[in-house]
């Protein structure tokens, strides 16, 4: 069942089937959603079919990626149980929703509250995860937001706060292969941009956040649509960011622009005998048994002059989230009701 919030400005629909948030577009003549992505069934990994297909922005809670092969048994799916199962609506009017679900196998109960700002085209997740395992546990939280047509195109700008990080295919050696945000290297040794990768090398490149910001923030921007999207979080929170890009017959098709607690996109037993932290950061989160541990974001969208290039840096200042724009052009604000920060 899927579910919607809007207000004057803005549209917001979530899908109860895998909880995931499947379209955020203003309410103008386009209407475009960035993000349209979603697998079907035939596209799903194996252990992930009879579940809900992966679509828009979903969430990995448990794992980030592949279970082990005696998980895989155990019935866990790819990037966690969540984002694979029903969840239950608890409460809606206009402009917020609660919803909430157990993932039984992974031992997880989680709690989401979605604010739409009443006057502004900007959102707030605040998500409440227990363990409701008898013990201890690792576990990652990743959010898992993904672009595709018509947003994505090969003029889409990805701008973000991170630094160092490195190539996920290259994970057993991060950091003698570490790179720099946003320049990187394909498999072949050739350096591109990751802001708006022109090389068709189908990737995942992870870094952590600038260690002085205390912000975490990562913007999609379409010069086709003139249109701006972004997610901003506490670092301490979320530490990491990773860029996904997937290409089609020399097209980009899929781009991710996920943040999260995880550096290691394999198995726990992989990354325990790979690294525990990388360029000073954890690679997995810990949760205790019964613990609670409350993870929030904000999510924007807005309409760019022609002359708009990109994002140089987000703040968060009381109320108000301020975007600024590269080239010195004028500031982006939004003055956010005292709800979405509660």
């Amino acid at each position: 069942m899927k579910t919607s919030l809007e207000n004057n400005f803005c549209s917001l629909t979530v899908d109860s089937f895998g909880g995931a948030i499947t379209n955020f577009h203003l309410k103008n003549a386009t209407e475009i959603n960035p993000l349209s992505f979603a697998f079907t069934k035939a596209q799903m990994p194996d252990n992930n079919k009879n579940g809900a297909p992966y679509q828009g922005h979903f969430l990995c809670l448990g794992r980030w990626g592949l279970p082990s092969d005696d998980e895989i048994k155990a019935g866990i799916p790819n990037h966690g149980e969540a984002a694979n199962i029903n969840w239950n609506i608890i409460q809606q009017t206009t402009c917020k929703l609660k919803m909430q679900t157990t993932a039984k196998l992974e031992g997880l109960y989680v709690e989401r509250e979605i604010i739409l700002d009443e006057s502004n085209p900007v959102f707030s997740v605040k998500e409440i995860v227990q363990n409701i395992n008898p013990l201890g546990r690792l576990f990652n939280i990743v959010q898992h937001p993904t672009l595709a047509e018509p947003f994505l195109d090969n003029q889409t700008i990805i701008d973000c706060n991170a630094t160092i990080g490195f190539d996920q295919s290259k994970y057993r050696e991060a950091e003698k292969n570490s790179c720099r945000f946003p320049h990187v290297k394909d498999d072949k040794g050739n350096v591109f941009n990751l802001n708006n990768p022109q090389q068709t090398y189908n990737s995942v490149f992870s870094f952590i956040i600038k260690e002085q910001d205390n912000i975490g923030w990562v913007t999609a921007y379409s010069a086709k649509h003139n249109l701006l999207f972004g997610y901003i979080w506490k670092r301490e929170d979320y530490p990491w960011i990773h860029l996904w890009q997937h290409f089609e017959n020399e097209k980009i098709k899929y781009r991710g622009i996920e943040f999260g607690t995880a550096g290691i996109h394999q198995p726990f037993n992989t990354i325990l005998n790979t690294a525990c932290d990388l360029f000073g950061e954890k690679t997995f989160a810990y949760i205790d048994t019964g613990e609670m541990i409350s993870k929030k974001y904000f999510s924007f969208i807005h309409t760019t002059e022609s002359y708009f290039t990109g994002v140089e840096n987000i703040k968060i200042e009381n109320d108000t989230i301020w975007i600024e724009p590269k080239n010195n052009i004028d500031q982006i604000n939004f003055k956010l009701s005292t709800e979405l920060f509660s």
